[in-house]
């Protein structure tokens, strides 16, 4: 199965670590594929090496390149050790366009690996199954390049610290980087260089990942102001969102600014959100015929996307979508959240009901070629083929509302996109965009990561069972709960949590942003269907997490071990948020529904060590800055457990034809009462803000009802008149044997002034 060549690592292995690689090659299969272009004269490839062994499918990808590579490990720095070499570390992932234009360029050459092979131990590593390693060497090209991104090319000395560092080098550039650094490792008097480049890069990334101080006073309403001040100077006016170049979709900053709108009524921030949730609706970030969003554009229209799909955006953006809809009504945001779930529910979906990680941007165009966007792309002529047969009469309609006459902005094709405000015909186009998808998915599928990662299943469990709530379906959350037993199943061993599934098996310990994501996703379930083994399942991981993740000192590290520098912390939101951040709110809505005052003292002394970074830099935390006022004033949206979860509200808001509503869902064994003011206000329930009927016509004053009304053990439905701004709910639950402490919860009905652009 190998071929000898001067850069054939086959000619160095002992034979039994060869026989391995063959017999892990064999056991591929017959539909297995090299991803080489390294043939022998029958066709095969030539060349294997240890990234067989891995299940990880992005290590699979380079199992057959010509370099000698090794996955990440002990292994590998024994190897670098015992050689006297420098490690060259490659770090990427699956779906990653510009690893998959490096590797074809540079890893898959044989001059370039015999480079390799020579004078470097090679390592590749995949980020998704090892982000707390990838975190730091990301800082380390942050620190030196002053930018980073995958893949990730990183020098190290044996023992793993970096001394040289770069993302995508094209093939002349790399060789000559290779080149240069054997030549200064091979020289003693440029090796001391070598040593004290790394003990200073080094000390740079302890410092950046070293804690806070432990404690600050919590950020204040100034804090909140400040951030939605700084984000107005970042906004796109124009065209939406927080940049004029490439588009991210910053999920984070959504997510804050509709917070900030539920607590403040601030129209500024509203507008800010709905400026960038129509833009992503609209643009060519999002697939317009599977549903579902790209990562992000390469331009600041939203037009031209970088086309993977990752997990974590689609569980971000459909519960950005979800309370964009909640504050304006707007159907253009539900339909959107729920194309996310009819998208990852038909095309990333594993038959136990887990989640996959990941869609590529590249797929094979007409010529046999892989090119990115090749499977999205649409012209004119293909839309005219494709309804010709089931909406023939559609065919204009379809290439003027989708933007395929206009001309294309890549190589490949046109991208279908909508001009924001233009209004579209959805009920008319939806039967055209469903013809279209169908005759779409007769061409060869981008490669999908198929891994099964707790920390984005989470997310996407908690964006699903929100979703089942706010839209009243509750298939949603059957498929959240069959997507959170497959995790525990697989991933839980009783007193921990493991990252990933991969290849028939589970893998890695946990960081903490697995614990705390699937954390949160369960908390969704139980707020959506109430059954105690989700808020169980809850307190065990937050419980666990705090056992493994706690420093000892307010914070908690990203990882329970050590990296290859020292403790590992997440500082700051990005593409996903910070597993502190999200901590902060998983804590002390876990401590709410356990009635656990050690999780909820746990929750105050994790903000109190963020809060010094949160107040001199807000935008760092977003998700922080949402849950710092969760803990002092419990969390905004429509829909809440309240009285530690003896009560399941939700507030829907009117549709047009049926006023707005306060359900009430009350769990066995408990009630709420209507009567008997306590010694400081109404021992019971009372609404402010609205005018409403309570059940069995019993009439009220309005904002307060005097007939003694006792609901056990069901659904109490309130219909709400007279709404003038934020309405609050007052209640106490009381079982036959306790009553438990008053509840107070505020809630903002939908703004339909001032939040839609002109």
């Amino acid at each position: 199965m190998t071929a000898n060549a001067p850069c054939d690592p086959a000619a160095h292995r002992p034979p039994d670590l060869q026989a391995r690689l063959d017999a892990a090659w064999a056991a591929k299969g017959p539909e297995y594929a090299p991803r080489t272009r390294l043939k022998d004269a029958e066709g095969r490839a030539k060349y294997v090496n240890r990234l067989i062994l891995e299940p990880s499918p992005y290590l699979i990808q380079h199992a057959h390149n010509p370099v000698d590579w090794r996955p990440w490990g002990e292994d590998a720095q024994a190897s670098a050790r015992e050689r006297g070499l420098p490690i060259f570390l490659s770090v990427g992932y699956a779906t990653c366009h510009w690893c998959h234009v490096m590797e074809e360029e540079s890893f898959d050459d044989e001059g370039v690996a015999a480079l390799l092979n020579a004078h470097f131990v090679p390592v590749k590593l995949d980020r998704e199954q090892r982000p707390d390693i990838d975190r730091v060497y990301i800082a380390a090209t942050q620190l030196q390049q002053g930018h980073a991104g995958w893949p990730n090319s990183v020098w190290l000395m044996p023992d793993g610290r970096p001394f040289h560092t770069g993302t995508y080098f094209p093939k002349p550039q790399f060789t000559a980087v290779l080149q240069a650094v054997a030549d200064a490792w091979a020289d003693p008097g440029r090796r001391s260089e070598i040593e004290g480049g790394a003990a200073r890069l080094t000390a740079a990334i302890r410092r950046l990942q070293s804690p806070r101080p432990a404690s600050a006073p919590p950020p204040g309403p100034g804090r909140f102001n400040a951030a939605v001040a700084r984000l107005a100077d970042m906004h796109n006016d124009t065209q939406g969102g927080f940049s004029r170049s490439q588009q991210f979709p910053q999920e984070g900053f959504l997510l804050f600014l509709l917070d900030q709108w539920r607590r403040t009524g601030d129209e500024a921030a509203l507008k800010m959100a709905v400026a960038a949730l129509d833009a992503i609706a609209c643009g060519g970030i999002h697939d317009h015929l599977g549903g579902g969003f790209h990562r992000y554009t390469v331009d600041p229209n939203w037009r031209t996307p970088h086309f993977e799909k990752m997990l974590y955006n689609q569980g971000q953006l459909a519960r950005a979508f979800i309370e964009g809809w909640e504050a304006t009504g707007d159907p253009v945001y539900a339909r959107a959240a729920k194309r996310v779930f009819a998208y990852v529910a038909r095309d990333m979906t594993d038959p136990d009901g887990a989640f996959h990680s990941a869609e590529d941007a590249d797929s094979l165009d007409a010529r046999g070629e892989l090119e990115e966007g090749a499977f999205y792309v649409l012209g004119p002529e293909d839309a005219r083929a494709a309804l010709a047969e089931t909406h023939p009469g559609e065919a204009d309609f379809a290439v003027e509302t989708l933007g395929l006459a206009e001309s294309p902005t890549i190589e490949a094709g046109p991208v279908i996109h909508l001009r924001p405000g233009s209004g579209a015909d959805y009920d008319r186009l939806d039967s055209v965009l469903e013809a279209l998808r169908l005759w779409r998915d007769r061409r060869p599928r981008p490669l999908r990561d198929d891994k099964v990662i707790a920390g984005w299943n989470g997310l996407m469990i908690r964006a699903l069972a929100e979703g089942a709530v706010a839209f009243g379906v509750p298939a949603y959350a059957d498929r959240a709960a069959k997507a959170g037993e497959a995790l525990w199943r697989r991933l839980w061993t009783g007193n921990r949590l493991l990252r990933l599934w991969a290849g028939g098996a589970a893998l890695e310990d946990g960081l903490l942003e697995d614990y705390v994501w699937f954390g949160l996703g369960c908390l969704a379930l139980f707020e959506a269907d109430g059954r105690a083994v989700w808020r169980d399942r809850a307190a065990a991981l937050a419980k666990a997490a705090l056992d493994r993740f706690d420093d000892g000192a307010g914070r908690l590290r990203a990882a329970a071990a050590d990296g290859p520098v020292g403790p590992v912390y997440d500082n700051a939101d990005e593409a996903t948020p910070a597993g502190e951040s999200s901590a902060v709110e998983f804590l002390f809505r876990a401590a709410g529904v356990t009635r656990d005052p050690a999780l909820r003292a746990r929750a105050e002394d994790l903000r109190a060590a963020l809060s010094a970074s949160m107040t001199a830099n807000p935008l760092l935390r977003p998700e922080g800055l949402i849950g710092s006022r969760i803990v002092d004033d419990g969390p905004s949206t429509l829909r809440r457990i309240l009285a530690d979860g003896a009560v399941r509200a939700h507030l829907t808001p009117s549709d047009g034809r049926r006023p707005a509503e306060l359900r009430l869902k009350i769990a066995e064994g408990w009630h709420v009462n209507a009567a008997e003011p306590g010694p400081d206000w109404l021992v019971g329930a009372r609404l402010e803000g609205a005018d409403t009927v309570w059940p069995k016509g019993r009439a009220a004053t309005p904002g307060f009802c005097r007939d003694a009304i006792r609901v056990y053990d069901g659904d109490l439905a309130l219909a709400l008149t007279g709404v003038a701004g934020p309405v609050t709910l007052r209640l106490q639950a009381c079982s036959d044997a306790v009553c438990l402490d008053p509840v107070v919860a505020t809630f903002r009905l939908p703004s339909r002034t001032g939040a839609r652009k002109s």
